[in-house]
């Protein structure tokens, strides 16, 4: 009898959400022993030490006696069925249940449904391990019970056990709760009892822990009126009929509810920052926070502050999410070894490379796998509860903890030559994609890229994987891969131009210029100067820096001989000089931008000639030289319109040149032409998804419609540039925006 009390305190400690640890001190006993008992390693136990315990969980006093009775080895009759209690009954409810309050209501909608439906009502609870699917399908009947007053009833089926609960198994504990004294004799014969009884009346049956569909069919109640509440890792996609509610990880404001109910609110709002940390570090996952809420529980001595510096540790996190016999690795554990070999690989795998999210190309790359095969694999893992599908269509994401149980995996079941080799093939593939896009997005390229069908799509992919690319760039740094560093500086100096704010610029171009100053090429190293120079005067507003920059950017191209990058040297300094905003820097800004395009006009960079020019019409319209200025911008879009390919690549450097040119017709008081110029300018930059110059030309249109005496229309078009310019972090145009806004309140005024 001992393994039957065993499995009867268990299931009653559990109910009452208790761990060992707990349990025992409450009764006052050792901790082993509650643990011996509920392994049935116990032949005799002390009455007194039973009868303590049951009074601890609170008992009712039919479930106490029968406690006490099986403990006494007592007659069949008394603990016949003790595996089957739970088919009669719902389990405990948590106390402290918390949250869901959408998910609630919908049960709650298909509860009241049930009773006007003609046909059942089954709904699939669904979510990775430890995301509380029990709890809330248990809590949901308890809420909606009152509906069913024939009763209510409950199965295990074991789902992620090495032994699911049989067919036999399940319909016995049916049969039996629903009052059926004498069972026939095989399970065909149950099952056509079960499914008349269960034709006869409306009822509510939980049916938790799902394997996969096989398990839930056979079960269905047959009559209507019925709600059918599962759980299961598995959405069930194959269950026809069912209503699907995927839980999510806990907000932190039902986080926070968590832990006050669970740890006493005194303590929690005393270190609320710590309490949020906490919640974060658990990511959400009702199973953890239950566990780490034990752990303080038990522990008044600790601060919340004390518990998140070590789960901080992501080596020990997994092991300290552990309180008695609930642990965290456990449930993972469970989901992952019922997975065939190739999807746990690619599961372990994703421990290779921690990312905010994966593509099938993605972990493709990793295991070395054709991508619709892939795809199979990361299907198998949403299934399992391993892996989240996104929102956005062939994205996936790993929930935190699953990804340091995930790279525990690979650690313990990969070489270290196995895991370089996964990271080099990631590497590769990201920086082979940024190649490709390249040519969709540099305005003098002859031809595009093979592998992206679209500029759009090559900006898309860059946007999407942005954390990838960005891993990749710095994996080859770390391994003094030179050349491949200042490849993809290279290639992603055009998408830098339209995304200021996508990754930290300076750092890619300060690797640019050391893996130059690596492998000793001064004109690289030149060039990679001036993007970092960019990066610093138009993204971190770092103007002396950028200058620095600059200055030995053009001491090494003239050393070098090379008259392309001396060129592109002297317009960047131009453009930082006119802001100083004095008769002699601006003298030098001349100077420099008419020898720097000469320069580039002898060496045959088109687009650099443009770029000089429309930029120089900059400065001679800033000192009222309006002729030539306009002379300037027409050099420019005739040179644009015959020497680059009309692309969508090209359009944002139109757009730059219809910018200058609509402020130049302001000048001259053709307001009218000003405005569909700069209109023309917008659509250019959108054609060619550049959010800062469409924040520029919008600031200018609103600057435009001020000078002509529209307040009320730049009132609109300067705050849609605000917007625009804060979004990529253009600071001297806020400056702008700021100044404009103050005139237009004055001419409101």
């Amino acid at each position: 009898m001992t393994g039957r009390l065993g499995t009867l305190l268990r299931r009653h400690r559990t109910a009452a959400g208790l761990t060992q640890e707990e349990l025992a001190d409450l009764a006052g006993v050792a901790v082993r022993t509650v643990r011996n008992l509920e392994l049935g390693r116990v032949a005799r136990p002390q009455r007194r030490t039973v009868e303590e315990l049951a009074d601890r969980l609170g008992l009712s006093e039919s479930d106490r006696s029968r406690l006490v009775a099986v403990a006494r080895g007592g007659d069949v009759e008394d603990v016949e069925d003790v595996d089957d209690e739970q088919a009669g009954s719902l389990p405990g409810d948590l106390a402290d249940f918390t949250g869901r309050a959408e998910e609630l209501g919908r049960l709650a909608e298909e509860a009241e449904s049930a009773g006007r439906a003609g046909a059942v009502r089954i709904v699939v609870v669904s979510g990775p391990p430890g995301v509380g699917k029990t709890s809330l399908v248990v809590h949901a009947a308890y809420e909606q019970a009152r509906r069913f007053p024939r009763g209510s009833f409950f199965v295990d089926l074991r789902g992620m056990d090495d032994e699911p609960t049989t067919l036999a198994q399940a319909l016995d504990q049916l049969l039996t709760a629903l009052g059926v004294a004498q069972l026939p004799p095989s399970t065909d014969a149950r099952l056509t009892l079960y499914r008349t009884l269960s034709a006869d009346r409306r009822g509510l049956l939980v049916l938790d822990n799902a394997r996969d569909e096989a398990q839930v069919r056979p079960l269905l109640p047959s009559g209507p009126g019925w709600l059918v509440l599962v759980s299961s890792r598995n959405a069930l996609a194959g269950l026809a009929g069912a209503h699907r509610v995927p839980l999510r990880e806990l907000t932190d404001a039902e986080t926070h509810t968590l832990l006050t109910e669970a740890v006493g609110g005194g303590r929690i709002a005393e270190e609320s920052a710590a309490a949020v940390e906490l919640g974060r570090l658990c990511g959400g996952l009702p199973l953890a926070l239950r566990v780490a809420a034990n752990r303080l529980a038990v522990r008044p001595e600790w601060s919340v502050q004390a518990l998140v510096e070590r789960l901080r540790d992501e080596q020990r996190r997994l092991d300290l999410l552990r309180a008695g016999d609930i642990e965290v690795r456990s449930a993972f554990e469970l989901s992952y070894r019922l997975l065939d070999g190739p999807a746990r690989r690619a599961f372990r795998l994703l421990g290779a490379v921690r990312l905010p999210g994966y593509s099938a190309p993605v972990v493709a790359a990793l295991t070395d796998e054709p991508v619709p095969v892939t795809e199979d694999r990361l299907d198998a893992l949403v299934d399992a509860g391993l892996l989240t599908a996104a929102a956005t269509p062939g994205r996936y994401a790993l929930h935190d903890l699953l990804a340091i149980f995930a790279a525990e995996r690979i650690d313990e079941e990969e070489t270290a030559t196995d895991r370089e080799a996964a990271r080099e093939r990631l590497a590769a593939h990201l920086l082979g994609r940024t190649a490709a896009a390249e040519g969709w997005l540099d305005p003098a390229c002859p031809g595009p890229g093979p592998g992206f069908p679209t500029a759009t799509a090559a900006v898309s992919w860059l946007d999407t994987e942005r954390p990838a690319w960005w891993w990749a760039v710095r994996y080859v740094a770390a391994r003094g891969r030179h050349h491949d560093v200042l490849a993809a500086a290279r290639h992603l100096y055009w998408y830098s131009d339209r995304r200021h704010l996508a990754v930290p610029w300076d750092e890619l171009f300060a690797l640019g210029v050391r893996a130059a100053q690596a492998i000793g090429d001064p004109v690289a190293e030149a060039a990679q100067r001036n993007n970092l120079g960019w990066a610093l005067h138009l993204v971190n507003d770092e103007l002396d820096a950028a200058y620095a920059q600059h200055s030995t950017a053009l001491a090494l191209a003239e050393a070098a001989g090379d008259r392309r990058t001396v060129g592109w040297s002297r317009c960047y300094l131009a453009g930082l000089l006119r802001k100083r905003d004095d008769p002699v820097a601006t003298a030098q800004a001349v100077e420099h931008f008419r020898a720097g395009r000469e320069l580039l006009l002898e060496v045959d960079d088109k687009l650099g000639w443009i770029v000089a020019s429309y930029s120089l019409s900059d400065l001679l319209r800033s000192t009222g030289q309006l002729d030539e200025a306009l002379r300037m911008v027409q050099d420019a879009h005739d040179a644009w319109a015959s020497a680059l390919p009309d692309r969508l690549s090209s359009r944002p450097l139109r757009g730059w040149m219809r910018l200058r040119l609509g402020l130049l017709q302001a000048d001259c008081d053709r307001f009218a032409d000003a405005e569909a110029t700069l209109l023309a300018a917008i659509e250019d930059f959108v054609a060619g998804d550049d959010p800062n110059g469409n924040g520029r030309v919008h600031l200018s249109l609103a600057e435009v419609l001020l000078r002509a005496g529209e307040p009320d229309r730049a009132r609109d078009l300067l705050d849609r540039a605000t917007s625009l310019l804060e979004a990529v972090n253009d600071v001297p145009s806020l400056r702008h925006a700021d100044q404009l806004r103050a005139q237009l309140e004055a001419q409101l005024r």
